[in-house]
């Protein structure tokens, strides 16, 4: 009974961790000079604080030159309950680079 147990546990785990990032979007605007943004979108606040995450853990190795020096990661936070359309997004993530420059 216990070896059909532990793995029930661990593919549970598996699932909800899995599940927990899926609920933020993840938009790039492609900017001038072969320079992006990567915004990451938290539509709640729970969704945010893992957006930020993201985000921060992105810079981090990009920092580290783990990911291309040419994207730039930001967090958005969508939860304020006001829908954005694609040029709103676009202007939200654009500011949020200007923002968090260098």
């Amino acid at each position: 009974m216990k070896r059909l147990i532990i793995p029930t546990i661990v593919a549970l785990g598996f699932t909800c961790f899995s599940q927990a990032y899926a609920a933020v979007e993840t938009y790039t605007v492609d900017e001038a000079g072969g320079y992006a943004i990567m915004g990451f979108v938290g539509n709640t606040p729970e969704d945010f604080a893992l957006a930020q995450k993201q985000a921060n853990s992105w810079e981090l190795q990009r920092h580290l030159d783990l990911k291309p020096q040419s994207v730039k990661a930001v967090a958005i936070d969508g939860s304020k309950g006001v829908a954005m359309n694609d040029a709103q997004l676009r202007h939200a993530i654009e500011a949020a680079a200007l923002a968090k420059s260098p």
